[in-house]
């Protein structure tokens, strides 16, 4: 790492990132709660996912610029501070659509903290240290996961499911303060560029005029639909369909995090054996291995591996695009990085919407047999593209 990015503030973004996280996941194990409450399918209730990323992938386009403006960590303090009122707003809400406005806002002002960290890690962190750095960032991100998902399916056993969104709140709030003591929100390491006052279009022509940038949007878009779709309904399979209670189905999704946490602690020997291709191509198989063993009958040590492979073999691929996102456009890293994100959620949004349907008409097991053949051919293309391709 260089000088300019100083080990607490690393710790300062990663905080964000954990609570960005659990804001995103408490819903999945919240789905057959709310669903019974109001007297809706799952997939309607999935709308509360869905609005979610819609709206995350919206405010990339305001977030990015803004930050190539203003300053990643400044951006990302008002995206604190603003998800602190908006999660209360969802906890208080009693209409079903009311929620799913108040979700869509919360998706909008979570959009500017993970990607903005991303991008800062960037300009503030050598390319070859990069991946590494990012994967140490994934701690803060997997804690977030393995958090939501057990938050929400506690408070769904406990009969209070909005009691997860205004903890959710205050988890954010203990994050502002944090970076606002830390003088994190006052202070910028970031690099200047010639492009630092040019306005939004400018960044957003520089992303989409490289044609690696443009594929690596494409990808990840994809992922989104197929992995991050699936993903949202397997505590839902569980729970309907393997007879775990929602906690149950919480705490056993919490291993996902756990796959993810092997990956962070070994990222830098598995790219250094593998190398970018290798890692890409290796999450493929482990991914479409672990969609089809969720579909096994046995105890529930079954499925928990099949949920700690998705989380090991989602990094494997996932950071991979995280570290070549970072390297698209140097000179409008927030917008570019940004867009990566923008792309990933509207994908996953397109990809909830579908698998909604999917499980409301044909059930669970289609819906991962279409993710698990996806995946692995998205994962070869990436591979061979990679393999082609070398960052300068």
């Amino acid at each position: 790492m260089t000088a300019r990015g100083s080990t607490h503030s690393i710790l300062g973004v990663t905080l964000a990132a954990f609570c960005s996280m659990t804001a995103m996941r408490l819903a999945d194990p919240l789905l057959p709660a709310i669903s019974d409450e109001f007297g809706i399918l799952t997939g309607e209730a999935a709308q509360i996912a869905s609005a979610f990323a819609i709206a995350y992938g919206i405010s990339q386009f305001v977030f990015g610029p803004l930050a190539d403006r203003f300053g990643k960590l400044k951006t990302l303090g008002w995206a604190v501070l603003l998800s602190v009122l908006a999660n209360c707003a969802v906890g208080l809400s009693e209409q079903f659509d009311t929620i799913v406005f108040w979700r869509a806002i919360a998706g909008a002002t979570t959009a500017g903290i993970v990607p903005l960290a991303m991008a800062w890690i960037g300009e503030t962190v050598l390319y070859a240290d990069r991946q590494t750095t990012l994967a140490r960032f994934l701690y803060g991100v997997l804690g977030g996961v393995i958090g939501g998902q057990i938050i929400g399916g506690i408070c769904a056993d406990l009969g209070n499911w909005r009691a997860g969104f205004f903890l959710t709140a205050a988890l954010y709030f203990v994050c502002w303060l944090q970076l606002r003591a830390s003088g994190q929100l006052k202070t910028s390491v970031e690099q200047p560029h010639s492009t630092q006052h040019v306005g939004a279009l400018t960044h957003f022509r520089n992303v989409f005029s490289a044609p690696w940038s443009r594929f690596i949007l494409l990808v990840v878009g994809i992922e989104g639909c197929f992995l991050y779709g699936a993903l949202v309904f397997i505590p839902s399979y569980l729970h309907f369909e393997r007879d775990f209670s929602l906690t149950e189905a919480g705490l056993l999704m919490a291993s996902f995090g756990l796959g993810g946490l092997l990956y962070a602690s070994t990222a830098g020997r598995l790219l250094k054996r593998l190398g970018e291709a290798g890692l890409v191509l290796g999450g493929g198989i482990l991914l479409c291995v672990a969609f089809l063993t969720l579909l096994a009958p046995g105890f529930w040590i079954i499925p928990a591996i099949a949920v700690f492979a998705i989380g090991l073999g989602l990094y494997m691929l996932h950071n991979t695009l995280q570290t070549q996102a970072t390297q698209m456009t140097p000179a409008s890293r927030g917008t570019a990085v940004s867009l990566f994100a923008c792309f990933l959620f509207f994908g996953q949004s397109i990809g909830i919407i579908a698998a909604g349907w999917t499980v409301d008409q044909f059930g669970f097991a289609p819906l991962f047999w279409v993710a698990a053949l996806a995946l692995i051919s998205l994962s070869i293309w990436i591979a061979s593209a990679l393999n082609r391709h070398r960052v300068s």
